[in-house]
């Protein structure tokens, strides 16, 4: 018999979640990651309302800065066209992702039944016998159950074949201090729609500094170096020194909702499946609330309440229907951006995705919600007249 109940293959948000998920119900879990914490990760680090619902853990200590508004732009040249600015409360949070990865394994570690394994690579993983073997250059884990929250490059994914990823979109980010820029170019987050191809730029106002990205669905983009200083001094930023000195790359995997449920109680989260929106690229979201079903559903499992099969429909109610949805209109969004901007500018559109993201809500319910707005526009010819 195992000492442990689980095991966690990645100590990314979604892992982490779905560790103090299973801790929370008295699980025995080993996590185990390639790197050291904390590590480097880059990322915008932004989390939506309903990325901070999914979260099992405290996010107070981890808040860089929080925001109520945001620009939403077309980008033409060099400038922004028809900014719009939504205001509610609280809408986007902000974190540093390496700060936030590592406050989460950190929670989990004041937790008994907790075992952490950094900078230990899997070198393989088996079923064999009723449990997954992972072994890595120092140790051997097994467990009955295995949650893959890998990344992009899943082992776990590989291992199993459950999803195939359609898409691979490239983000590129630096981090500017504070005390290199002068002024204050950008008080609040804003989208670049168009800044480049099939994609958008970032800024991200934080604490103590500025993250600054670009994000595309193209193949092939060149110069990613270049497009990024450009668009970084073409939003008003002026640095002592080299602007492009914190500069870091990722891969994004998109249109993970074609799954093969294995036979065997392996969850697969975040990244690992191509679970993303790929309009913006947001993965956080879908991280932290895939690891919490499976981090729910390995508790049933090991209770004798369920099987594991039943994670991959519940992920259905949530995760997948916006990773396929956002897949689909991602191509015709970005191919006719202009149009697209406008039609997403109208009331009737605009105005249920702004309740929605203020709500909580995900795409899919803010674009059911848009419906209702339409039918009811068609039943009262005086709300067409709306203005967001």
């Amino acid at each position: 018999m195992s000492e442990l109940d689980l095991i966690v293959v990645g100590a990314g948000p979604g892992g982490s979640n779905a560790a103090s998920v299973a801790l929370d119900a008295g699980l025995r879990v080993a996590q185990v990651d390639k790197a050291e914490f904390p590590r480097v990760k880059p990322c915008a680090g932004g989390l939506t309302i309903k990325a901070c619902r999914a979260l099992n853990l405290e996010l107070l200590s981890s808040l860089r800065a929080e925001f109520g508004s945001f620009e939403f732009n077309l980008w033409e040249g060099e400038r922004t066209e028809r900014s719009r600015f939504l205001h509610r409360s609280e809408v986007l949070s902000m974190v540093l992702r390496p700060e936030f990865d590592n406050t989460l394994v950190e929670a989990n570690q004041e937790r008994a039944g907790f075992r952490f394994h950094p900078g230990e690579p899997v070198n393989s993983i088996e079923w064999q016998g009723g449990v997954f073997r992972v072994r890595t250059d120092r140790r051997e884990l097994t467990a009955p159950q295995l949650i893959g929250a890998d990344g992009a490059y899943s082992l776990v994914n590989r291992t199993f074949a459950i999803s195939k990823p359609k898409l691979r979109a490239v983000a590129v980010e630096i981090v500017l201090p504070r005390d290199q820029v002068e002024g204050d170019p950008a008080p609040v987050p804003c989208f670049d729609f168009g800044a480049i191809e099939r994609g958008y730029g970032w800024v991200f106002p934080k604490d103590d500094h500025w993250s600054v990205g670009l994000y595309t669905l193209a193949s092939g983009v060149k110069d990613l170096r270049p497009r990024l200083a450009g668009y970084t001094a073409a939003k008003g930023f002026r640095v002592t020194g080299d602007p492009l000195a914190s500069f870091e790359a990722h891969l994004i995997p998109l249109g993970g909702y074609r799954l093969r449920v294995p036979d065997v109680p392996v969850y697969l989260v975040g990244d690992a499946g191509g679970f993303a929106d790929a309009l913006t690229g947001e993965g956080i979201y879908h991280a932290l609330e895939s690891g919490r079903l499976a981090g729910e559903q390995a508790v049933r499992v090991s209770r004798g309440r369920g099987s594991h099969r039943a994670y991959y429909r519940r992920l259905w109610r949530s995760v997948l229907c916006d990773t396929l949805l956002s897949y689909k209109a991602s191509g015709p969004f970005y191919r006719r951006l202009p149009l697209a901007m406008r039609a997403l500018w109208h009331p009737l559109l605009w105005r249920p995705l702004v309740q929605g993201s203020a709500c909580g809500a995900t795409l899919t319910r803010s674009l059911l919600l848009a419906g209702f707005y339409f039918l009811g526009s068609l039943a009262d010819p005086k709300s067409r007249q709306l203005r967001a």
